[in-house]
């Protein structure tokens, strides 16, 4: 339920954003706009301390309050996945980034589920821009190949669109600025650690994702991956290789095959910290001590990794840095974006994190 300071704010921050109110004006004194708002001073006074929280006002005792220049920041719009709240999509992640950085930058977001955005008319979307004063997309796919449709409407827009947290393709089929993590090199990066620590004989436990389109194990397959172990020293054994879909079951049938088998790996690299996470419940049935006798690498940095005992040693893929790269570089599109090109991929950071799932 919404009280009425957060109505009034509400209009007042509309207003201001759609120029009503415009950068440098003086606001009416507060006796004459509450009437106007038809609310007691109190509730005006509480609109109008969070407005000057957001720096949108300026009081000065004795002067009045005014609209600061600040209030021209301009306005993006953030189009999501259905199923942002759940704790497994990086969307949640890399919304926590392009929130802290709209706040840092001065940047206004309006959120919007892309089910809700396929709903609206083209005449309906340009009203929408328009009042809104939209200047640029985020398209948040949720990690996930994005619907064409999707894309076709945003491309309507003429907008400069980044896709924040990609797919190796995502440009070619968009014609958006998309930004990934060049999973090859983490996953090798997080191969090579693991060799560094003594293991050879390295299992690989592949998550099958239909959403993501996934043929591979962080961009390699399995001939490429067995081709990159025997290259650096590691076991080429077919037999190290499973997919998995997200159910306990299997992985608990994969893991058991390899450390019930008469030569176990020494380590398992999982696809992504969750399966990890899972792939621990199962050595805790089988009593195998991690990482005494067999060594855990997770992917992603998932929430709760670090806690898990032993911690658990990931490449994180900073999705929050993600958004906050998103965003600057939405505020200079005009470096790159030209209607009709396809702006060049960006990589964006991983780094090794090493707890103690590895062996020292």
């Amino acid at each position: 339920m919404e009280f009425k300071k957060d109505l009034i704010y509400e209009q007042l921050k509309r207003e201001i954003l759609d120029r009503t109110f415009f950068p440098g004006m003086r606001l009416p004194n507060e006796k004459i706009l509450a009437r106007r708002l038809q609310v007691g001073q109190v509730t005006l006074r509480s609109a109008l301390a969070r407005l000057e929280a957001e720096k949108l006002v300026e009081r000065t005792p004795g002067k009045g309050t005014f609209v600061s220049e600040i209030s021209a920041r301009r306005t993006f719009l953030v189009v999501l996945p259905d199923g942002t709240e759940t704790l497994e999509t990086p969307s949640r992640y890399v919304l926590s980034g392009l929130t802290a950085a709209a706040e840092k930058l001065s940047v206004t977001l309006e959120h919007c589920p892309a089910s809700l955005l396929m709903s609206f008319s083209a005449q309906e979307c340009q009203g929408m821009i328009e009042r809104n004063r939209i200047s640029g997309v985020i398209l948040e796919t949720g990690h996930a190949r994005p619907d064409s449709a999707l894309i076709e409407k945003i491309r309507s827009f003429n907008l400069p669109t980044v896709i924040p947290h990609g797919l190796p393709g995502d440009a070619g089929n968009s014609g958006f600025l998309v930004l990934r993590t060049d999973e090859r090199s983490a996953f090798a990066d997080g191969l090579l650690t693991l060799r560094d620590h003594g293991h050879k004989r390295v299992a690989f436990l592949r998550l099958y994702l239909p959403a993501e389109e996934l043929t591979s194990i962080r961009g390699y397959s399995d001939a490429e991956l067995l081709e990159f172990a025997r290259n650096n020293g590691m076991d080429a054994d077919p037999g190290l290789l499973k997919t998995v879909s997200n159910s306990q079951e299997e992985i608990s049938a994969a893991v058991r095959s390899w450390m019930l088998s008469d030569d176990p790996p020494g380590a398992i690299m999982c696809h992504s910290d969750r399966i990890a996470m899972r792939v621990c419940l199962v050595l805790k049935e089988l009593n195998i001590k991690v990482p005494q006798q067999l060594s855990i690498m997770g992917y992603s940095n998932f929430p709760g990794s670090q806690l898990m005992i032993p911690a658990l040693s990931t490449i994180d893929i900073h999705l929050r840095e993600c958004g906050q790269m998103a965003l600057e570089q939405l505020l200079q599109a005009d470096q790159w974006f030209r209607r009709g090109t396809t702006p060049p991929e960006i990589f964006t950071p991983y780094e090794i994190i090493l707890r103690e799932s590895i062996r020292s």
